[in-house]
């Protein structure tokens, strides 16, 4: 009787185990949080690439509307990359804090 009890204990708690990694391990297996990372890195480079071109447009003179353009797509990368940033959290635990359930 007690071996019974503890088999069935053992199987519950291996079963909750397996239950809890798998969405977890589906999500790694499809590779979701490498493409979050990948977009992220594309996001700064951009944002890097966006920041050279307004030093570059500085230093040589250009209009108002040019800088004012530069100045906008910057403020438009920042923003993609808190979004990608935020996204990647609330994928990450599930809409929901570390500590919830």
């Amino acid at each position: 009787m007690k071996l019974s009890k503890n088999a069935l204990l053992g199987a519950l708690v291996v079963g909750g185990l397996f239950a809890v990694a798998a969405p977890a391990s589906a999500e790694y297996r499809h590779g979701r949080y490498y493409n979050n990372r990948a977009e992220i890195r594309s996001d700064r480079r951009e944002l890097f690439n966006d920041r050279r071109e307004l030093r570059r447009d500085l230093s040589n003179g250009a209009s108002r509307a040019e800088i004012a353009q530069d100045r906008r797509e910057i403020r438009d990368d920042l923003q993609e990359l808190r979004q990608d940033n935020r996204g990647w959290r609330y994928d990450r635990w599930g809409h929901r804090t570390w500590w919830g359930w």
